[in-house]
């Protein structure tokens, strides 16, 4: 079994103490802009007994265009320990959006995985649902999800695996200000041909402004799977701590 790099989350509150100082009573009434878009990253390297090098970093593109809302997502992270890979995580997704009403959706996504640490060599999901959007105010939001698709799936051993999946997922989102939040999201996915081989995936975030249109970005993500291969463990998370654009 290969090395892996441990991760060991950072208290998230003393971001929140950055964002309360902003904290106004009111929101400001601002126009929504059609296109927004997301980068963060974050570097650490160490030297001398030990050499370590982190590097961490994704993206977020969302358009609204009527009752479309179109999104794009990609991460990545490598991590290597005295010249010894100990992480390679790469993941993207594109996911479409048409709002029938305030309270409900519906969405198509595909999403593309790799992490050789964690037994996958590529992973490609499709899938189909509606989402219901239970709290659509300015400060709180919650969403709930449920759909069916298909996954392919191949490991390290070159065996490729493919079937059919139901979907399940949850979103929250508490903004404190219209720059500063936390955010929340999950799914899980169900092997609808071998239910002992489930998993799933989460995000926690907390976003804090620094000046203008940067801001300090924590992220806490986690994937769980039922049955992986022999001698891999069923949860890998890891934390990041960087630095976020956001136009």
């Amino acid at each position: 079994m290969m090395r892996r790099t441990r991760w060991i989350p950072a208290p998230l509150a003393f971001l929140a103490l950055l964002a309360l100082p902003r904290v106004t009573a009111a929101q400001d009434v601002t126009q929504e802009k059609a296109t927004k878009i997301a980068a963060d990253a974050s570097y650490i390297a160490t030297n001398g007994n030990t050499e370590v090098t982190t590097i961490s970093g994704g993206d977020k593109l969302e358009h609204k265009h009527g009752s479309w809302i179109l999104t794009q997502e990609a991460r990545a992270v490598f991590g290597d320990v005295d010249g010894v890979e100990t992480a390679a995580k790469y993941g993207a997704g594109l996911r479409g959006d048409y709002l029938f009403s305030k309270k409900l959706s519906s969405y198509g996504l595909g999403t593309w995985r790799r992490d050789v640490h964690a037994g996958v060599s590529q992973e490609f999901t499709e899938g189909l649902g509606l989402a219901w959007h239970v709290l659509t105010g300015p400060q709180n939001e919650a969403d709930l999800e449920g759909g069916a698709g298909l996954l392919q799936r191949k490991d390290i051993l070159h065996r490729q695996d493919d079937f059919t999946t139901a979907r399940t997922g949850a979103r929250y989102k508490r903004s404190f200000t219209d720059k500063a939040y936390f955010e929340g999201r999950g799914a899980y996915l169900f092997n609808l041909e071998d239910s002992k081989d489930g998993q799933a995936n989460g995000n926690l975030a907390l976003v804090a402004p620094i000046a203008g249109k940067f801001a300090i970005k924590l992220a806490y993500d986690v994937y769980f799977r039922n049955k992986p291969l022999p001698g891999f463990k069923q949860t890998d998370t890891s934390f990041s701590a960087g630095i976020q654009f956001a136009n």
